[in-house]
């Protein structure tokens, strides 16, 4: 496996691995994928991919993506669910069903870590449901409960 830094190319990519974000769970019943990027809540978040400060990594076995971590910053009137303020990137970050429970969510987590922290960035933060197994990758790196939006954590990594 490596990680490589994503490029404006691998949008279609982000997009199938937000889906995958959403959707971690097999038992959940998943909307039609076009739909789901139809509703404007969803829409938005990665519209206009490539604005300053948007970063990405992907994961690739033999040149074959397999997962992704991304950050985008927010501002008070246009944010996502795990907003904390405008100098504070939120994450998301999926990997392939198929590739889970092997490491590659920690390195995608952790390299993007880094480049944050070589960006001068001095918090991170996501949304995470609570029953989502993924919330003990992100307790072990760090990141602490700092409030609830609908039906997920937010939580926040101080770099």
């Amino acid at each position: 496996m490596k990680i490589r830094m994503a490029t404006k190319l691998d949008l279609p990519y982000l997009k199938e691995m937000l889906f995958e974000a959403f959707f971690w769970n097999p038992e959940m019943e998943r909307p039609n994928y076009h739909e789901f990027f139809t509703h404007p809540e969803f829409k938005k978040l990665l519209a206009e991919w490539g604005r300053s400060g948007d970063k990405a990594a992907i994961a690739e076995v033999e040149n074959k993506p397999i997962g992704a971590a991304w950050y985008r910053f927010w501002t008070e009137k246009n944010h996502s669910y795990g907003f904390i303020d405008s100098e504070t990137p939120e994450l998301g970050i999926a990997v392939d069903s198929s590739f889970r429970s092997q490491g590659i969510g920690r390195a995608l987590l952790c390299d993007l870590i880094e480049v944050a922290r070589n960006e001068g960035i001095k918090t991170i933060s996501l949304s995470v449901n609570p029953d989502n197994f993924a919330k003990e990758l992100y307790g072990k790196e760090g990141f602490v409960k700092v409030g609830e939006s609908g039906t997920s954590w937010t939580l926040l990594l101080y770099l």
